[in-house]
């Protein structure tokens, strides 16, 4: 049956009606609809079934406007959000994570937040720490960034915070998250070197990198092998180290590709040393492009966006109040940018 329609001059039910039906006070109710501690969770439950039951329904606009005031509150000059690292203690940030820590930062702060930077693997930090201190000073936005190791299990409990993944390397809780789309930045490669010429793609790429994607990159030259000539198919390179440079050179004898795709320019580096002459023997394009590859083709990541993405699935979670582990998780994934380069060329 349709929804009923509320009745032209019927008052919609308040905060008051939902505490009057279940007997207890109108603060109790209201920390009970924005998901905040204070009573129990039968208590919340019971309260959340008479609100559904009055059929009461929160204006969004006032939400994120107490959202922001109750922030403001009690860190006194601006909500704050949390940026964590996930990298062993000491790794450098590769330059695609600058980019993206850089513009969640930039963004949240153009929102109204401050954003407090936090190492989860600092000597001397635990992960109950890490929560404490994230209490202490009233930070209930947090953003995880990308592990770079495979299927984390991040033993916490964050069922007072509203949090976001970066990528699909944390197993456990379940998040939201953010991702870069591997899967469809090698179609848009394929895309172009296609109309350039180019027939016989080849895709080098760590075997635990290409992990952290859950074979993304593999999976699309499966599909895309499914719509060339059998002659055309090249299997992909997947090396256990970056170093098997020997590895490269068979499967480079063995399979002659035209083009050559990888995560790191270290790869044209040792196509230049090994004798190829980069394009016209082979082409090169930089699955993992970056702004200090301005020579080389490739797919731009834009982990920019995946930082603005980021931190806009976390303050609309703190506006609407949503705390804890979803029950059914979102992954938005931030597609990739063709750039051209002198590493490619048209082939006639």
């Amino acid at each position: 049956m349709p929804p009923k329609r509320e009745k032209s001059g019927q008052s919609k039910p308040t905060i008051s009606d939902i505490a009057e039906k279940v007997g207890v006070s109108k603060a109790t109710v209201s920390r009970a609809l924005r998901g905040l501690p204070g009573q129990s969770e039968e208590m919340r439950l019971k309260i959340e079934q008479a609100a559904r039951d009055l059929g009461y329904i929160k204006n969004p606009l006032v939400a994120a406007l107490m959202t922001d005031l109750r922030f403001k509150k009690t860190a006194g000059y601006a909500p704050v959000l949390a940026y964590v690292h996930c990298l062993p203690w000491g790794t450098p940030l590769h330059p695609n994570m600058l980019v993206l820590r850089d513009a969640a930062i930039s963004h949240a702060q153009g929102l109204g937040y401050a954003v407090e930077e936090f190492h989860l693997n600092e000597p001397g930090m635990n992960r109950e720490r890490l929560l404490s201190i994230f209490k202490a000073r009233g930070i209930r936005g947090v953003v995880f960034e990308h592990f770079f190791e495979g299927n984390v299990n991040l033993d916490v409990d964050l069922q007072e915070f509203a949090s976001v993944a970066i990528g699909l390397t944390l197993k456990s809780p379940d998040l939201h998250r953010v991702v870069v789309d591997q899967y469809s930045s090698l179609f848009i490669a394929a895309q172009h070197l296609g109309e350039m010429g180019y027939r016989r793609i080849g895709v080098v790429i760590p075997r635990l990198r290409e992990s952290f994607s859950h074979f993304k990159r593999e999976a699309a030259l499966h599909v895309l092998h499914q719509r060339c000539a059998e002659e055309d198919r090249i299997p992909i390179c997947l090396l256990d180290d970056k170093q098997d440079t020997h590895i490269v050179m068979q499967w480079l004898r063995r399979f002659k590709p035209d083009v050559l795709l990888g995560t790191n320019s270290e790869l044209l580096d040792f196509l230049e040393s090994a004798g190829y002459k980069v394009p016209e023997d082979l082409g090169f394009v930089n699955l993992a492009w970056h702004e200090k590859d301005r020579e080389c083709a490739g797919i731009r990541p834009n982990w920019d966006r995946a930082g603005i993405a980021a931190v806009n699935q976390v303050v609309d979670q703190l506006n609407r109040a949503e705390f804890g582990v979803p029950e059914y998780p979102l992954k938005s994934f931030i597609g990739g940018t063709w750039v051209e380069g002198a590493t490619v060329r048209q082939r006639t």
